[in-house]
């Protein structure tokens, strides 16, 4: 049924099934009257309270920025403030590991919240709660729980994920850490075979970790039965090493120097048999494995899955660093004038630099808000629609985050440079952020074959002259003008790709599978372009649904974002519009022009430019902004 339901979602996305329009024609008066509070409901709608309180927890001068800080300096402030967040009361209900599977939106938000403030202290609880915290919840059991998770509550046992080596990232399939079953003993022999195989960026390892949540090949009576987890301790209570276990302090980085991340190597060292994550798989004291999933393909997918909400938290992360930014760039350029009295943000070139970060942020949003719709809201949540979401969000989110900040960095000069005014920092702290949880290619790449294995994809014919829409000679190019073109432009590189594949299976000799994957790596380029063309296609869709149902004091705001997001998102892809048929020159020409007046209906009028209206949305507080420049840019110095 689910299949079904699907396949039903995938065909009307790609094939353009037109729904009731959302306001298309959007004046000054109505965008004047767009009221921030019912957009903030529109974006963020779960755990409103936890958000407040941990907000105002953030107030604590403890979390103020500080960019003086030593390396080691900075790594024992971010424990610090790790273990105020985990002893602070939240409304009588504190932070708790357990609500990664009891309450996932609960926990998702408490996460959320801490990247506003420090994006060192969002991922060392993030390693901390979500990759190790949340391995154990989902593929350990009741003894692991009851063990473990008190522990991780309190940071009594800080812990740390084990997958990535030096030879392996991406390939976690390909790891070659070993666990081998000493049945006499009734334990696991866990050995790093090679320096290939030695855990690499392990975040949390090179300092403070002492337990870790390890990724090995697993053999047992000489059968390999493919990737486990094993709980580790990799330090004693009092933080020394424990037997066989060497640590390699990573030291500084380009940025995100408050997480001690690290390189670990295991030289036989023995853990008991419970140490194993046992909820799929199991080894008896006899030797005996066994497990309800018959495959070590299968098996390897849902032990991985878990990883799906560190993908989010990324994903969401990325949005939130857009918020930010946008919001300090665009208050100062509504505040700073320059050649005379004209303010920075009413020229064209500036609205044009900025105002599309702002339109994709929004679009973004409000694609990770159906996300975990579908992840954490649905009785029986669509794993494949899940997969599909997460995978590509994460990489345009972090993607979309790289260009936003550097154009938000330069639009504000020599003032975007200063650590003090946040843009930089983010900049810097975040980097890591295209390809760590999934590199951003690969995960596009993820994307793509989802929809070229999905059965409804067959039935899709290349897009021809009847799907060009005509934007030239029309008075203006409306919201779903631009949604059709996104749907066509997915659907063109789907076909293309799949005729491509099918042409080499099926070529002289019969090559089949071989040949068609072969097929898929020559095309590669389109390949990850399909990926962005689905993201883009969707994201357009989800704005059109939250205009049409919004109420009117977010409604005109949210429709002329969405025409700006897909203009834009078109205009950065035009070349291969016109190669295909899609748009003409004319077209292209009448784009420019939409673009520009959606910029200047949302960037023009200083102080009450719509779009900082829009930044108001966003619900950030002014203690999180923490830049000066988003306040008074003439009162930077005065206080030395």
């Amino acid at each position: 049924m689910e299949g079904n339901r699907r396949l039903e979602v995938l065909e009307r996305q790609l094939c353009g099934a037109q729904l009731a329009e959302a306001p298309e024609l959007i004046d000054d008066a109505a965008l004047s009257a767009i009221c921030p509070k019912q957009l903030q409901a529109l974006l963020v709608h779960d755990n409103p309270e936890l958000r407040s309180a941990v907000f105002e927890f953030l107030k604590d001068d403890i979390f103020k920025p500080n960019h003086y800080l030593s390396l080691m300096e900075f790594r024992e402030l971010t424990l610090q403030r790790l273990q105020r967040f985990v002893a602070a009361d939240f409304g009588g209900r504190g932070f708790d590991v357990r609500d990664y599977m009891n309450d996932p939106r609960r926990f998702m938000a408490g996460l959320e919240c801490l990247s506003f403030c420090d994006y060192s202290m969002a991922i060392k609880a993030g390693v901390h709660f979500t990759l190790c915290g949340g391995t154990i919840c989902k593929l350990g059991t009741a003894k692991h729980h009851n063990a473990l998770l008190p522990k991780l509550n309190t940071l009594e046992l800080p812990g740390c994920f084990g997958m990535t080596e030096l030879g392996h990232g991406s390939n976690v399939m390909g790891i070659e850490t070993t666990a081998v079953y000493d049945a006499p003993r009734g334990e696991f022999v866990i050995t790093t075979p090679s320096n290939e195989a030695s855990k690499y960026w392990i975040g949390g390892s090179g300092q403070h970790g002492k337990i870790c949540a390890v990724f090995a090949q697993l053999t047992v009576g000489g059968v390999w039965q493919g990737p486990h987890v094993f709980m580790v301790r990799i330090r004693d209570d009092s933080g020394r090493l424990m037997p066989g276990v060497r640590i390699k302090d990573h030291g500084p980085k380009m940025g995100l120097n408050g997480v001690d991340n690290g390189q670990i190597w295991f030289d036989s060292v023995r853990v008991p048999r419970d140490a194993m994550l046992d909820r799929y798989a199991s080894v008896d004291a006899a030797g005996t494995y066994s497990s309800p999933i018959p495959t070590v393909s299968a098996r390897f997918g849902t032990m991985v899955g878990g990883l799906t909400t560190g993908r989010i938290l990324i994903g969401q992360g990325a949005v939130t660093a857009c918020m930010i930014a946008t919001t300090i760039a665009l208050r100062y350029a509504s505040q700073r004038p320059q050649f005379g009295d004209k303010l920075i943000g009413d020229y064209l070139t500036h609205q044009r630099r900025l105002l599309p970060g702002l339109a994709t942020t929004y679009a973004l949003q409000l694609g990770m808000k159906q996300l975990k719709v579908a992840a954490f809201d649905a009785a029986k949540p669509d794993a494949k629609l899940v997969h599909v979401l997460s995978s590509g969000l994460k990489a345009a989110a972090t993607w979309n985050r790289v260009e936003v900040l550097q154009q938000c960095r330069e639009c504000c000069g020599g003032m975007g440079f200063l650590a003090a005014n946040k843009i930089g920092p983010m900049k810097t702290d975040m980097d890591v952020d295209v390809t760590f949880e999934g590199d951003n290619t690969v995960m596009m790449q993820q994307v793509a074959r989802a929809l070229l294995d999905d059965p409804a994809t067959a039935r899709l014919n290349a897009p021809g002259s009847w799907d060009r829409v005509a934007l030239a000679g029309t008075p203006h190019v409306s919201a779903g003008q631009l949604h059709s073109l996104l749907q066509a432009h997915e659907r063109s590189l789907l076909c293309q790709l799949r005729d491509a594949m099918a042409s080499a299976s099926s070529g002289k000799g019969g090559k089949g599978a071989a040949a068609a994957a072969a097929a898929f790596e020559e095309n590669l380029d389109l390949v990850v372009q399909l990926g962005w063309a689905h993201v883009d296609a969707r994201c357009m869709g989800y704005m059109l649904d939250e205009a049409r149902a919004a109420p009117g004091g977010a409604a005109a705001g949210v429709s002329v974002l969405a025409q700006l997001y897909g203009a834009t998102r078109i205009e950065a892809r035009l070349a291969r519009y016109l190669q295909v048929g899609l748009l003409n020159g004319a077209d292209a020409a009448a784009l420019r022009l939409a673009v520009n007046k959606a910029c200047r209906q949302l960037g023009s009028g200083g102080p009450a430019a719509p779009a900082l209206k829009l930044c108001d949305a966003f619900g950030i507080p002014e203690h999180l902004l923490a830049a000066p420049i988003a306040k008074n840019w003439r009162e930077m110095g005065q206080t030395l």
